[in-house]
């Protein structure tokens, strides 16, 4: 116990002093004070600082280059050059000379294949007589005519009159006459050829009309 009072006797003592201290100071001027503060500074020893607070020089990392970009190899394209033109001729034609290509004539005239025919009609009282010329090529074996009648009927029409024809031997016209056709009735006369066809089948291709033709 008597060295806590002891202790407590300092410590008191030490805060008296320190409290009589400050008061003295307080009681004087303020240039006595001031220049008691500032004789009781101390300077305090320089501390060096810790190396890893000092800023250290700044390293630039450069990137690396860039590879080369890999051109592609250009090929070689050949520059065309002129060359010699060969000109064929069609044999049997001499050189300058223009080739013929008109058709050669026919016998009995015309080039139509089948060759256009016309035919040429002439009225007359209840009757027409019809004539063309005669084609001249050797597969034509005979004609056939067809009075068609323009003046329709009611329901289903009748068959027109038919006329079957030779072919002559020579080219000659040739003539067929029609009889009991109607009086005042316009016709229209059809004219065609028996021929063969590819497998030598005969059949009949219409060659040409006549204009209307009113029956007296």
């Amino acid at each position: 116990m008597a060295r806590r009072a002891r202790r407590r006797g300092r410590g008191t003592g030490t805060v008296a002093a320190v409290a009589a201290v400050g008061l003295m100071a307080l009681s004087g001027p303020v240039t006595e004070v001031a220049a008691t503060v500032t004789a009781s500074r101390t300077a305090l020893p320089a501390v060096p600082a810790p190396a890893a607070a000092l800023p250290r020089p700044a390293t630039v990392v450069a990137p690396p280059p860039a590879a080369p970009v890999a051109i592609p190899r250009v090929s070689v394209v050949d520059v065309p050059r002129p060359r010699p033109i060969e000109v064929r001729v069609r044999p049997g034609v001499p050189h300058g000379v223009v080739p013929d290509t008109d058709p050669p004539p026919s016998s009995c005239g015309g080039y139509g294949n089948p060759r256009q025919v016309p035919p040429g009609v002439v009225p007359g009282v209840a009757s027409a007589t019809v004539s063309w010329q005669a084609d001249g090529r050797t597969e034509v074996r005979r004609y056939r005519v067809q009075a068609v009648s323009q003046q329709l009927a009611p329901g289903p029409q009748p068959e027109p009159p038919v006329l079957i024809a030779p072919q002559p031997a020579d080219c000659v016209p040739v003539t067929v006459t029609f009889t009991g056709l109607t009086p005042g009735v316009p016709y229209v006369f059809w004219l065609e050829e028996e021929v063969p066809d590819t497998l030598g089948v005969p059949r009949w291709v219409q060659v040409g009309t006549s204009a209307p033709a009113v029956i007296r």
